[in-house]
């Protein structure tokens, strides 16, 4: 073997004798876990529940049943949607304080031969205890500290260098004995060390080690469950894994480690808040004089929670002969109205991000048709002199001002007497 030769990760393959062995254990695991399985998905790394059948670290129906999760329901928070991976620190021969579970493991062709994999820590460390029945921050006197990851300063990949084995590290790598530790404050030590390679088929199995301890490294802590977040990475994608949970069961019994993984599962994200849309307005639907310039006005449209951008607005005509609508970008354009019909208008209105729409009619009846039965006849004359007497003062676009000077009077009946389109068009006398 080459004197570059420091150090080679030890891997089970089909070569290397099964999981317990490798950790001195003479007896299987006491406590099912999952071990997070990883594979590369293009440029990403991707990691799940393990889905080897009769694997180690894969029975999850096992784990499912044993843990009271309702019908068809994984080990995945409610509120973030990131699965939980189950361990156990009473499952690990060397003590109560110690696991080397869940263990990594990728399937024959699941990764490039030779493809280094990490991990990457993030988050807070939290803690659950059955007296409180809810999860917080860690308390500043305990901590979980990996043990395992690599943190070489150069990794050797070529087989050839190193003697057959997966990945060894050349003169000067540096220390390669670093931690990573989870407290309630955030993430210490190192938060990203090499995991393992995997081998010449695309696969690995690697566990690495977990310890419960207080702030000097002191093996133990209170009782509860505790809860890391990582992702896998790996230097041929540059991508990292979505992220992921573990929680460790330090001596709750079945019931409150089961409790305390229902409530994460059953933690749902609050509801988003209602998204309030711009509301347009174009204005009360208006009977209006023919051959009169009609304002339209979307004035009173308005974004109850506004943003990113100022009201905008934009007007296209749906009904009616076609017109030309001056300043439809703004919120009061006008038309002119030559021919009789209704004309109807759609308003949008824009914040930027979510629209609003309103429509407005106008209806146009024939100059003098007052009463808008389709003729004109005595009753308009009437309708027109009854306001002459009245409320000779005319609003903009008003049909009895037949001639648009502002005043309703008796020219407005003569003019549409002249117009009459029924032989009864003057008042009966007695």
């Amino acid at each position: 073997m080459p004197a570059s030769i420091q150090r080679s990760l030890l891997t089970t393959g089909p070569w290397l004798p099964a999981l317990p062995l490798l950790f001195g254990l003479s007896s299987p695991a006491r406590a099912v876990h999952l071990d997070v399985e990883i594979w590369g998905d293009g440029d990403s790394m991707a990691a799940g529940f393990c889905r080897t059948p009769g694997a180690v670290g894969c029975d999850l129906a096992q784990l499912v049943a044993g843990l009271n999760l309702p019908p068809n329901t994984l080990p995945i928070e409610g509120a973030t949607g990131k699965m939980v991976f189950l361990s156990d620190f009473r499952d690990f021969s060397g003590g109560p304080n110690k696991t080397p579970n869940p263990g990594f493991q990728a399937v024959q062709n699941m990764l490039n031969p030779g493809e280094l994999v990490r991990y990457r820590a993030s988050g807070k460390l939290r803690y659950w205890s059955s007296t409180a029945g809810a999860w917080a921050d860690a308390p500043g006197n305990v901590r979980i500290k990996l043990a395992g990851g690599i943190d070489p300063a150069m990794v050797i990949t070529d087989y050839n260098q190193c003697g057959g084995q997966l990945f060894c590290f050349g003169p000067g790598a540096g220390n390669q004995e670093s931690f990573t530790f989870f407290t309630g404050a955030g993430v210490g030590g190192k938060t990203e060390m090499i995991v393992d390679a995997a081998n010449n088929q695309g696969s690995l199995h690697t566990h690495l080690n977990f310890f419960l301890e207080n702030a000097i490294g002191v093996a133990g802590g209170p009782v509860g469950a505790y809860l890391v977040e990582l992702q896998v990475a790996s230097n041929q994608r540059s991508q990292a894994s979505e992220p992921f949970y573990v929680l460790f069961n330090a001596g709750l019994s079945a019931a409150d480690y089961s409790a305390a993984l229902l409530d994460m599962v059953d933690t749902l994200p609050p509801p988003p808040p209602p998204q309030l849309l711009p509301i347009a307005n174009a204005g009360a639907d208006r009977v209006i004089r023919l051959n009169s310039s009609v304002s339209l006005n979307g004035g009173a449209s308005s974004d109850p929670q506004p943003g990113p951008s100022p009201l905008s607005y934009a007007w296209q005509q749906t009904q009616g002969p076609a017109v030309t609508l001056v300043g439809a970008s703004t919120a009061t354009p006008s038309f002119l109205p030559l021919k009789t019909g209704n004309y109807t208008f759609k308003l949008t209105v824009s914040d930027g991000a979510n629209p609003g729409y309103d429509e407005v009619t106008f209806s146009v009846p024939a100059l003098g048709d007052i009463d808008l039965d389709g003729d004109i006849d005595r009753i308009d004359i009437a309708l027109i002199l009854a306001a002459a007497s009245k409320t000779p003062r005319a609003a903009a676009n008003d049909v009895r001002d037949l001639d648009g000077n502002g005043t309703i009077n008796v020219r407005d009946g003569k003019l549409a007497q002249s117009r009459c389109t029924l032989r009864l068009c003057y008042p009966t006398r007695r």
